[in-house]
C-alpha cells in the first residue's frame, strides 16, 4: 500500500465469525479484509513484535521495548470514538469484496525504519504495511476492541499474556 492510512475499522461479524478489517487511505483507497480467529493468533503476537510461530523477538529486545512504549503512546493519542468515514468515491485495490487473510510475511526487519509486514490471502494481492508504532499501536487497539465482541479469548492459545494482548 503506497498511500498513507488515515482510518482503520475492525468490526466483528457474528454470522461470518470473522472480523471485518477496513483500511482507508488519504487518497480514498479502501482495503477490505477478513480476519479469522486463526489469523488473529498469528497477527497479535506480530503486532507485539514477536514472531507468530516461534515467539522470538522480531527486533532486538531493547528495540522491542522501545516500540512497545511507542505503541502504548500511539494508542493513548488515537481517536477511537469517531465513526468510520466512508469516502464518496472509493477505490478498492483488492476488490469490493473482503479478502480472507491467511499469511503474514516480514521484510527489512534488520532495518527497523524500513520494516514492513505483509498481510496476504492464500492467492492474490494483500497489504504491505509499515511495521511502526504509528500503525501497529492503533491497529492493536482497534483489533482488541473487535476481539471483545468476538469473545474468542485468544490469551489461552498464545504466548502473549492477555494483559499485553488487550492494551
Amino acid at each position: 500500500m503506497s498511500d498513507q492510512i488515515n482510518q482503520i475499522q475492525a468490526t466483528y461479524q457474528p454470522l461470518e465469525d470473522r472480523i471485518l478489517l477496513k483500511f482507508k487511505t488519504l487518497n480514498d483507497h479502501v482495503y477490505l479484509t477478513w480476519v479469522t480467529r486463526r489469523f488473529c493468533q498469528l497477527l497479535l503476537p506480530a503486532l507485539h513484535g514477536l514472531h507468530p510461530k516461534s515467539g522470538e523477538y522480531l527486533f532486538d529486545h531493547e528495540n522491542t521495548l522501545h516500540n512497545d512504549a511507542e505503541k502504548e503512546e500511539r494508542q493513548q493519542s488515537g481517536d477511537y470514538l469517531s465513526d468510520y468515514q466512508a469516502p464518496e468515491n472509493p477505490e478498492f485495490p483488492l476488490g469490493e469484496d473482503p479478502v480472507l487473510l491467511a499469511k503474514i510475511r516480514f521484510q527489512d526487519l534488520n532495518k527497523p525504519e524500513l520494516a514492513v509486514f505483509i498481510l496476504e490471502p492464500n492467492k492474490g494481492k494483500g497489504l504491505v504495511l509499515p511495521f511502526h508504532a504509528d500503525l501497529t499501536g492503533p491497529l492493536l487497539k482497534i483489533i482488541s476492541q473487535a476481539l471483545e465482541n468476538a469473545e474468542w479469548d485468544l490469551s489461552k492459545d498464545m504466548s502473549v499474556p492477555k494483559s499485553q494482548m488487550l492494551q
